[in-house]
């Protein structure tokens, strides 16, 4: 029987009924379902620019990232003139590093709302990330003189003032910021990187230290070290190379994928940069599908309820080629003319042996770095919820551990190509490392990737800003400033 059409006062209910329940449980932080609320809604009233916009901020909270820029563009759609949406605009494609698109929408969200001191921020965040200091502090610098607190505010002077010469006083600020109670923990969290950095290019590393590891207690993530090395441990013990050669690979002859794996910190944007700079390599970022089409691999009817890596005994040859069809279905989407898409997600040095499987033509760059150097650099770095071992020392050394575990087993048993590139040589020799780098692709040597400081493509990770300057060696034995302080990594170096 077809389902009864909802007459107007029915739907306005049910509409109202979920939005209601979506704003409440945007409220409890709990935005996935939140989303799925404003998405009910929107299957009733799709004209809503109200309800896009709230999906869309619900859905980046739950790091849900494909639903945000198409909702927020319909919003704007429906409501040009809405000055929220303009700023949810801006603060997307400034979190994508597309600070042109940023501007044109934070100047929208000024026009509608000129004193709003958020606002404002974004706009002098946008100016600071394009290096136009002054211009940024001439923003925001009225809000300051007037004693203006805001979390936001107070990261946007912490990143300018060194630039400005104004580190003294930007560091009380924050300092005396800190001290307001009941600050949301994320907003503490922020604040505490942001002096941890202004303290760090003050010369003052015990302070510095100190904030950093304030920064991580405020949000502390839940990491079962137990839990991740088995599932290292499980991988070395099932991907041998006799099994690999009898599992079935992919046969759809793709080259084009370059897989650049590591740890977090390690180089891998540094290096994806400089590839991204050759007229025959695009630059994807960081991509989770790989990791996604290897986890889900249980769910599958064939996988006979056994987990990964187990499961992968019973893939059949049409199996792998539909799992791998998906990744390059995606990176086609991306960029189907240049030679080469790398795909620089860190992480993925976890996953090689299914890419073994599905990606059999791909190459693999390993970025290594002074294990010293990379952990305290994990420390000293917000990533909100997409790292969840860096807050803790005593799991960065045992992650750390593991994945030079399994590195140490790929490269004994996997088939595909791979390079490592050391940060430190990068440092040192950029064209020398550059030229390996491209040899080792098959590609012809290109001027335009020693300026991979001034290529203006979108970069979303921590290291965004790093790269957008000339090499620099400064972060070569940063370590040694913490020495005192990090004796779960000095025993690294020894180690590894």
């Amino acid at each position: 029987m077809p389902q009864r059409a909802l007459n107007s006062p029915d739907k306005t209910a049910v509409v109202q009924r979920e939005i209601e329940a979506g704003d409440a449980l945007f409220r409890a932080g709990k935005y996935r379902e939140a989303a799925e609320r404003f998405d009910t809604a929107l299957r009733f009233k799709p004209n809503e620019a109200e309800y896009h916009y709230k999906l869309a901020c619900a859905a980046w909270r739950a790091e849900d990232l494909d639903r945000v820029e198409r909702h927020l563009q319909i919003a704007q759609r429906l409501a040009p003139r809405h000055a929220a949406i303009q700023e949810a605009l801006a603060l997307w494609f400034l979190k994508r590093n597309e600070l042109g698109q940023a501007a044109i929408h934070s100047e929208a969200a000024l026009a509608g709302e000129p004193n709003s001191i958020a606002f404002i921020s974004t706009r002098a965040e946008i100016y600071a990330a394009d290096g136009q200091d002054e211009a940024a502090w001439k923003l925001i610098a009225p809000l300051i003189a007037k004693g203006t607190s805001t979390a936001w505010l107070a990261r946007v002077y912490a990143k300018v003032a060194p630039r400005v010469g104004r580190e003294n006083h930007a560091a009380a600020f924050l300092t005396e910021m800190l001290r307001i109670p009941h600050m949301e923990s994320d907003d503490r969290q922020r604040l505490h990187f942001a002096l941890s950095a202004l303290f760090e290019k003050m010369g003052r590393y015990d302070d510095a230290f100190a904030q950093a590891r304030l920064g991580n207690q405020a949000n502390p993530r839940r990491f079962d070290m137990s839990v991740y090395a088995n599932s290292i441990s499980r991988r070395i013990s099932f991907y041998t190379k006799k099994r690999l050669k009898s599992l079935p690979h992919a046969t759809h002859g793709n080259r084009r994928p370059v897989l650049v794996v590591g740890m977090p910190r390690s180089g891998t944007t540094l290096v994806e940069q400089i590839l991204a700079c050759h007229p025959q390599v695009f630059g994807a970022g960081e991509l989770s599908k790989l990791s996604d089409i290897i986890r889900a691999a249980p769910a599958a009817p064939w996988a006979e309820g056994k987990p990964f890596p187990e499961c992968t005994e019973f893939l059949s040859l049409r199996g792998v080629n539909e799992m791998a069809a998906q990744y390059l279905s995606l990176i086609d989407s991306l960029n189907s003319t240049a030679t080469y898409v790398v795909d620089k997600m860190p992480m993925n040095f976890v996953f090689l042996g299914g890419a073994e499987l599905l990606l059999p033509e791909a190459k693999v760059i390993h970025c290594i770095r002074d294990p010293r150097d990379t952990c305290l650099s994990c420390y000293f770095t917000d990533f909100g919820a997409n790292v969840d071992f860096s807050t803790d020392l005593a799991n960065l050394a045992s992650v750390y551990r593991d994945y030079r575990r399994l590195m140490d087993h790929w490269k004994k048993t996997l088939s595909l190509p791979m390079l490592e590139v050391r940060y430190e040589d990068v440092v040192a020799d950029q064209a020398g490392q550059t030229r390996r780098m491209l040899e080792f692709l098959g590609l012809p040597w290109d001027d335009q990737c020693l300026s991979f400081h001034q290529n203006k493509r979108p970069i979303t990770t921590a290291s965004r800003e790093q790269v957008r300057r000339p090499i620099y060696a400064s972060s070569v034995g940063r370590w040694r400033h913490y020495e005192k302080h990090i004796p779960e990594l000095m025993k690294l170096s020894a180690e590894c």
